[in-house]
């Protein structure tokens, strides 16, 4: 494989980890909100969430075997809190969204429980997407530059600098043409 394709093809992946990642805040952000959704969305909403951040691990696995193979070895301090900043969060997020699916009432489970599980499953949930908010917060947190980065390069394409300098001269409402207005 030659460096232009391994490039090309990291530039691929990074493209989908950032949609995926877009996706996933959308879901969270709106799913997080139940009197927004409603609960059959809400529900809905968990579920797809749970599928994308499934997608997101298997998109990262090398990097989460890497890091587990060297994680009591030579390992970046930052690299060290981001693995278990995000081991935490799989961990939350895996109570809440099986809490989630235990507690439904749109998905067809409807598991037969007593009053008061009831309410220890749904304050499992509860409290668990409440831990999940502060950590993803501290995980885009972590992840700022990348995020900015790749806001840049993928939502906020900007024509070449150089072209766009060369095509502003050559129009009649370019720089030049505003300059000698300025003069006249």
């Amino acid at each position: 494989m030659t460096q232009k394709s391994k490039k090309t093809k990291r530039h691929n992946r990074t493209k989908i980890n950032f949609a995926l990642d877009i996706v996933l805040a959308l879901i969270f952000v709106f799913g997080m909100e139940v009197y927004f959704t409603g609960i059959p969305l809400h529900e809905l909403l968990g579920l797809f969430f749970a599928v994308g951040l499934i997608v997101h691990l298997l998109l990262h696995w090398d990097w989460i075997v890497a890091l587990t193979r060297t994680f009591f070895k030579k390992l970046l301090h930052q690299s060290r809190v981001n693995y278990v900043l995000n081991a935490a969060l799989l961990i939350v997020v895996v109570a809440m969204t099986l809490s989630g699916i235990v507690i439904s009432q749109t998905l067809g489970l409807s598991l037969p429980m007593a009053d008061s599980t009831y309410l220890t499953w749904s304050t499992v949930h509860a409290l668990s997407a409440q831990l999940v908010l502060v950590l993803v917060a501290l995980h885009i947190a972590m992840h700022w530059r990348w995020i900015v980065t790749n806001s840049k390069k993928y939502l906020f394409i900007r024509p070449n600098t150089r072209q766009q300098q060369v095509s502003s001269k050559q129009t009649p409402f370019g720089r030049r043409a505003i300059r000698e207005q300025a003069h006249e």
